[in-house]
Parts: structure tokens; C-alpha cells; sequence
């Protein structure tokens, strides 16, 4: 059986911040937020990106959209590189590729009413005006388990949960085809955590979506996506299907987060493995393997040389010396 074409191919995507100084803002470095991480997406699944705070992560979410620009790389969405796209085709890609904010507070504007800032979005890309719009606002409300009368509401005037589902709203109201959702209920109390997962499953299987899943919850990514990738300090360290994944991780930093995750069952507790020291500045990121500060299992070569992601099994990555690759 073939490999589904991909939705979106990302190949050695790197964003740079400059780090300025003095009078004439000299540049003197650059933080290495992404540095060189490929994946594919197929129509449908979710990839889920974990890893530690300030790996990363939500960098790449906004760069592969586009919304930072990139420093290398290339993001391809159905073959095309939507870095070499005019403006306007680029306004256009904007209805099909959209993005759930990690603070749904945040993310929306105090003095615009639900109905606004979910509608806003229809007359910017001449859609929908008037009567027409307040009609589709009100349906993608109801779908998202919102009442109509939240229309006229204001952002203060909902609980957390409301307003994230407010934000998914306004994401799927153009009917997206690719969205990433960037922590969607890191913010959120646990209990209402699962009714959103709950609610970006349902609508998933509604309209067909596709999720890139950034998530720093190991338990919450085995639910939601079908492969996982790793990210350490701006670098993807593994990258394989869930199940393969949950069952095996091969990567020294894979095995110490999931053996992080606590078990339901006692016969199933792990031996947690404690990482020493703190994770590297990616302005100054340590040579070779950046993890090699602080694995356990670290050899001469790690500090030296940059492994490669090289293949271990089908379709299975990884990013370390001390993994034999697989022709």
C-alpha cells in the first residue's frame, strides 16, 4: 500500500532570533529556537510535538504557519512552499490553515464581542457580511458546544473552557483544513481539559482535520495524535508512530519524560529517570549532541559530533549515537 500523499512537509525549518547590542544594535549571536527540524503530516492525523517549556515548540507552530519568518528551511502544504508565495496566495492560504492559541484570554480582544471576533475573520476574506454571517458565527457556536446567545457576549463573561471553545470557533469558522493547536488546554483546570479534548477529537472526525499538537503532556499527546515527535533545544530527537513510540522510545530524552508520566496502575510504575542539570540556552547550545549535558548514557563522540536523525525502524526516527541505524 502507498504512503498518503503528505498535507504538509516540513524540511530542515530553522527561525533564528538575533541577539542585539550596543548603540547601533550590533548582533552579536542569535537563539537557536528551531534549528533544522523536518516532519510529515498526512491528511487527517495528528502529529503531536512534545518536550520540556523552552524547547521550542510553539516557534515552530507559528513559523511553519508562516506567522514568523523562517531562517532556512522550507514548509511545503499539499507540494506547494508556502514561503515563495505572494501575498495575496498567501492571504488566501490563511482560510485553510489556521491556529488554537495556548491563552484564550489572551488571544482575544476585550472589546470585541464573541460574535465579532468569531465573524471578523468572514468579512476580512469576503465570505460572509450581515445577516449571512451571524447565521454561520451562530452555527460554528452550537457546534462547539457554545448557545447562540453568547454572540452578543464579551470575553470576561465566560469561564476558561467557554473561552477556549470561543477560540476554536473562531479558528474553524473558515473551515480550515490544517490547524495547530498550541497547548489548547495548558491553561485550562484539569476538569475541563478533557471535555475540549473531547471536542477537538469530535470535530476532527466532523470535518476531516488535520492537527500539528503541541503539547508538554506526554498522557494527553498518547489520546490525541497518531505519531509523536520529541523536540530538544530546537531540534526534533525522535520522531515515530504513537503506538511504536509509547512502547519503545529509543532516545535517552524520550525515556526520561515518558518515565515521568505517572501510571494508573501500580504494578505498571516505571523507575523515574532524573536528568541532571538544566536545559542549555539555545543561544550558546552546547556542541554535538546538544542533550549530551545532561544524558545518562553519554560517550566521547556525543559531545563531538551532531548525530544525525537516522532511521531505527519503519517509520521510526531517532537522533542519537548510541541507536544503530536501520538500511
Amino acid at each position: 500500500m502507498n504512503n498518503p500523499e503528505p498535507m504538509l512537509e516540513v524540511e530542515d525549518l530553522k527561525k533564528y532570533f538575533p541577539i542585539r547590542t550596543g548603540v547601533f544594535s550590533r548582533v552579536v549571536g542569535h537563539v537557536k529556537a528551531v534549528d533544522g527540524i523536518s516532519m510529515r503530516i498526512n491528511p487527517g492525523e495528528t502529529y503531536g510535538l512534545v518536550g520540556e517549556s523552552g524547547c521550542g515548540k510553539s516557534t515552530a507552530g507559528l513559523t511553519i504557519l508562516n506567522m514568523l519568518n523562517p531562517s532556512g528551511g522550507s514548509v511545503l502544504y499539499k507540494g506547494k512552499d508556502i514561503y515563495s508565495m505572494g501575498k495575496e496566495e498567501m492571504r488566501n492560504l490563511r482560510k485553510e490553515m489556521q491556529i488554537i492559541f495556548q491563552d484564550p484570554y489572551s488571544s482575544l480582544n476585550p472589546r470585541m464581542s464573541v460574535g465579532e471576533a468569531i465573524g471578523e475573520a468572514l468579512e476580512v476574506h469576503g465570505i460572509a457580511t450581515g445577516k449571512k454571517r451571524r447565521e454561520k458565527v451562530e452555527y460554528i457556536l452550537k457546534v462547539c458546544g457554545l448557545d447562540t446567545y453568547h454572540y452578543r457576549r464579551y470575553p470576561h463573561e465566560f469561564s476558561g473552557g467557554q473561552r477556549q471553545r470561543v477560540v476554536i470557533a473562531r479558528a474553524l469558522v473558515l473551515e480550515p483544513q490544517f490547524i495547530v493547536a498550541d497547548e489548547p488546554i495548558s491553561a485550562l483546570d484539569v476538569s475541563i481539559q478533557s471535555q475540549i479534548i473531547n471536542l477537538l477529537e469530535e470535530l476532527q472526525d466532523q470535518f476531516g482535520l488535520t492537527f500539528l499538537f503541541i503539547s508538554h503532556d506526554l498522557s494527553v499527546v498518547k489520546h490525541m495524535a497518531n505519531r509523536v515527535g520529541v523536540m530538544y533545544l530546537g531540534r526534533i530527537v525522535e520522531d515515530a508512530p504513537k503506538k511504536e513510540f509509547y512502547a519503545s522510545p529509543l532516545h535517552p530524552y524520550s525515556q526520561a519524560l515518558l518515565s515521568a508520566v505517572p501510571s494508573m496502575l501500580p504494578a505498571q510504575q516505571k523507575e523515574r529517570i532524573i536528568l541532571t542539570g538544566d536545559v542549555p540556552s539555545p543561544s550558546n547550545p552546547p556542541p554535538g549532541c546538544t542533550f549530551h549535558t545532561r544524558c545518562p548514557w553519554a560517550v566521547a563522540i556525543c559531545s563531538n559530533e551532531v548525530p544525525h536523525l537516522k532511521k531505527v525502524g519503519p517509520d521510526h526516527f531517532v537522533s542519537c549515537h548510541l541507536v544503530e541505524e536501520v538500511i
